[in-house]
């Protein structure tokens, strides 16, 4: 009867102490459960890596060809040609004095024309240099993207798996305390 007696108090001894284990485990998993929920309502509701680029135009596309300094540089020719046509008149100069004449005004309206060409492609090498420092801000604009949220996922991942491995080592301790403890009160 006394083997009886012991066998009940190992037996019980023994379901006391699974039951501490399973609780303990319960608990442990419950514990990680919570951290794990935690972590993936930050991860959902963070904001987004922004591209701070993104939207921007080309300025230099447009520029405009300053024509009214040119429109004053003709008109100011013509009248200048008009005035020695006058004078060529009244002076009874010939038809070759009219025909230098002709050729300065010429001479005259091409450098207005060159000038007006200068400025087209000088807007036009801005408008190309704007386009490609456009493109380039935009591609540092996505890879500033990539990489920002590239970290950051990086960081969630590592902060992620050090919660989760403490979390079971504690879980793992808690149960060998258990064990030990069990143990402990086997052999006194």
């Amino acid at each position: 009867m006394g083997c009886s007696k012991n066998n009940t108090a190992l037996e019980n001894a023994e379901q006391d102490r699974r039951n501490k284990i399973n609780a303990a485990r319960d608990k442990g998993k419950k514990l990680i459960a919570a951290k794990q929920a935690h972590l993936d309502n930050l991860l959902k509701n963070r904001q987004p890596a922004i591209n701070p680029y993104a939207g921007m135009t080309n300025q230099m596309a447009n520029l405009s060809v300053s024509t009214k300094a040119a429109e004053f540089q003709a008109e100011q020719t013509d009248m200048a040609l008009a005035n020695t046509l006058d004078t060529i008149a009244a002076t009874g100069g010939g038809a070759g004095g009219a025909t230098a004449l002709a050729q300065a005004a010429l001479q005259s309206k091409k450098g207005i024309a060159a000038s007006l060409e200068q400025q087209e492609a000088n807007n036009q090498k801005l408008a190309a240099q704007g386009a490609q420092q456009l493109q380039t801000q935009l591609a540092e604009g996505e890879k500033f993207k990539f990489d920002t949220t590239e970290n950051r996922q990086n960081a969630d991942i590592d902060r992620s798996a050090t919660k989760l491995d403490n979390t079971e080592q504690r879980v793992l301790e808690n149960l060998n305390a258990i064990n030990t403890s069990y143990i402990n009160e086997t052999m006194a």
